[in-house]
Parts: C-alpha cells; structure tokens; sequence
C-alpha cells in the first residue's frame, strides 16, 4: 500500500464532522471525495469511521488539535516513506499506516490514541495493558523496602542524619537537625518493569531512572569522590562540584567520570552495547579493559558486549536518545526485536517470538501514555501479527 499525503488538519475535522453527524459545507464535500477518489484505502479507512470502529471521542481529540507549520515537514515524511518498500529488508513507518491510524502532531511527537481494545485471530477482544507510570522500590541501608509508588509526600526515612523525603513524585535527601549525617550508608533505587522515578540525590544532582533500573548511592557524599553504582537505563544532571567529581560505575563494563554535566546511560544487559550519550559537558568513559575516551556533546560513545575492549564514538540523536525521559518511544530504522525490548520494560509483558518472522524494521514516534492496546493496533496495521496469552504474554508471528 503506498502512503497516503493527504490527511490533512482540514480532513480531520472534516471526518469528526462525518462521524458527529454535522453538515458539510461544499468546500468540505468536495475535499472529503477528493481524498475518497485518491486511494482505495481511503474507502475502507472512511467506512471504518462511519461504523464506529474509531470512536468519536477520538477524533475529537484530533479536531482540537493546534496544528502548526510543521504540517508540511510531517507531511514530507509520509510522502517520502515509501521509498522503503524499494529497499531488500522490509521497512515500515507507524506514521503512514493509514489504514487503521490517525496520525496528529503535537508538541513535536506522534500520537497514537486508538483506545479500541485489538482482537486476537479468533475476534475474541483482548485484556487491555495499561502503560508504565511513575514509581520505584528504596531499599534502605537497613535492608528494608519502601515502595514509592502510592505514599503522600513527606519523610520516607530517617538514616544517620539523613532524611529521605518525598515531595511531588521526586525523592530527595535533607539533613536532619543537629545529628551527624557523615556516617557512610547506602541506599537503592530500582524501578521495575512498568515504572519510572525521578531521584535528586544528596549533592543535588537529578537522576532519571528509565524502567527496569537501578541506581546505588550513598545518603550523603564524603571523601574526595560522588561515586554511584547503575543498571539499565539513567538520565544524569550532574550538580558541578570541581574538589569532588562524580563517577558512575556501570558494573564489570565501565565507569563514566565527570564534573557537572547532563548524559545518558544505557546499559541494559540484554542490548548489544553499553551507550553513554552526552547532552552538555564534557565526560570520561573507561572500560573495565582499560580503554578510555572523551565525550564531546551531541555523541555516544559505545562499548560492544561483543568487544569490550574497544570504544567507538559516535553521532547522536539526543532527541531519540532521552524520548523515554520526555515521556514517547522514538524508533529510528529499529528491528522488531529492538522495539519489543521497549515495550516489553515500559508494559511489563514478556515477549516470544514463533519461527519464520520476516526481517521488517520500523520508525516513528509515540507517546508512551497509550495502552498497550492501542500501540499494538498501530503494530497491526504495519503487518506485525501477535496474540496474548496468559496475561502478558505477547506472542509475535508470522
């Protein structure tokens, strides 16, 4: 199916005005048959609308969009998807799917907004999967957890001098009175699959954990060095302190030191390499194989699991790069297995493979506020067949 460039702001409103039973002016007929007469697809995308199979409440999210001068540009894009079908490995874009998806603009990202649960192959409809949100596990230097996921603000704990509170979905770390806070204990965050959480730590640097994290920390930073423990995925604002540099220990693979600087870490064991991007600053990567390199902004310097003891440096997107922590899923020319690894952190589910899936690749934007539901209807449309079984378990075939 080729790309259709004509869903327009206009065709938008235009079709919410179908579905809600309003008149067309004449201008708007004549669009709207325009638009019919242009492809087949678009008859069956129409007549879906006219069923109800995409509610009304939907498009009306659409129609109340603002839309901007960067219509034109995403336009562009449809338009030009569809020189991937000439290449030799399957590739697809979510934003021109436009048999089963309506694509807006907002803010810069795409949104997929389809709240009608998917059905398996027998029509039966399939239980919804609600998207991650904010929450994590402390566990204290005693041992004992506190889950952050549902507690008011306040104090969460009282360590050697050290409060750890709770204020507006962030925990942070305050003095308490006259009691000596030098004592050197440790605390951990970890945020499990279907969670995220923002940490300010005791010098005031911000950490951002993506799900399936985790960070070790002291409650209050003594000696000569802010020296930290991580897993997974975390954002840094690092607060510049020049007698006192701050080093991340991503275990048995690397240490990244700085000063006061913005970077991302990804280092999950199951992807194929240990990424440390860089946003501002400057930042030193050392591989447990002793190779080092130094990060200019706007690159990445990558450790193969494959060669752990080379370090390659190169471009990167940072927009891509920090989408989890501005809240959408960013996919540039990404495997089926790459994207499952996302979502299967983001929507806790499990993710199996049958035989025989043809080599497809996929690229958009989308926010990671939408049910698993809608996300897998805007996968269906791409040609990605799956079922659920026992829950959340995501089964992909051919």
């Amino acid at each position: 199916m080729q790309p259709n460039s004509e869903v327009s702001p206009l065709l938008v409103r235009i079709l919410y005005k179908c579905l809600s039973g309003a008149v067309l002016s004449s201008g708007e007929q004549q669009t709207l048959d325009e638009w019919l007469d242009a492809e087949p697809q678009n008859k069956i995308v129409y007549a879906e609308i006219m069923s109800g199979e995409w509610p009304v409440s939907e498009l009306k999210y659409y129609n109340s969009i603002s839309y901007d001068d960067n219509w034109a540009r995403v336009q562009q894009k449809i338009a030009g998807a569809a020189l991937y079908e000439e290449r030799p490995v399957k590739r697809l874009r979510f934003w021109w799917a436009a048999a089963a998806i309506v694509f807006v603009l907002l803010g810069g990202i795409w949104f997929l907004k389809q709240q009608t649960q998917p059905k398996n192959e027998k029509g039966v409809q399939l239980a919804d999967i609600a998207p991650g949100t904010q929450g994590a596990i402390l566990t204290l230097a005693d041992g004992s957890t506190v889950v952050l996921d549902s507690l008011n603000n306040g104090v969460v704990a009282s360590q050697h001098g050290v409060k750890a509170v709770l204020m507006n979905g962030e925990l942070l770390y305050q003095k308490s009175g006259s009691e000596s806070a030098n004592t050197i204990v440790y605390n951990s965050m970890t945020t499990p699959k279907g969670r995220q959480f923002h940490l300010v730590l005791p010098d005031g640097s911000h950490v951002w954990l993506n799900a399936q994290s985790s960070i070790r920390y002291p409650t209050t930073f003594t000696g000569k060095e802010r020296r930290v423990n991580i897993s997974g995925e975390v954002y840094f604002e690092v607060k510049k302190d020049e007698q006192k540099p701050f080093i991340v220990n991503v275990p048995d693979r690397a240490e990244i030191a700085v000063l006061g600087t913005d970077f991302n870490i990804k280092a999950y064991i199951e992807e194929p390499s240990l990424n440390t991007t860089l946003v501002n600053g400057t930042v030193k990567v050392l591989s447990t194989k002793g190779q080092n390199a130094i990060l200019k902004p706007g690159y990445t310097a990558q450790i193969l699991t494959s060669r752990p003891d080379d370090i390659k440096i190169v471009p990167a997107d940072i927009d891509q790069v920090l989408a989890w922590k501005n809240g959408a899923f960013y996919f540039d020319d990404a495997t089926l297995q790459e994207v499952m690894r996302e979502l299967s952190r983001w929507y806790d589910i499990e993710v199996v493979y049958e035989p025989g899936l043809p080599e497809t690749r996929f690229g958009g934007k989308i926010s990671r506020d939408v049910s698993l539901a809608g996300l897998l209807r805007g996968l269906q449309a791409t040609g990605v067949h799956y079922r659920i079984e026992q829950g959340r378990k995501l089964v992909v075939y051919k």
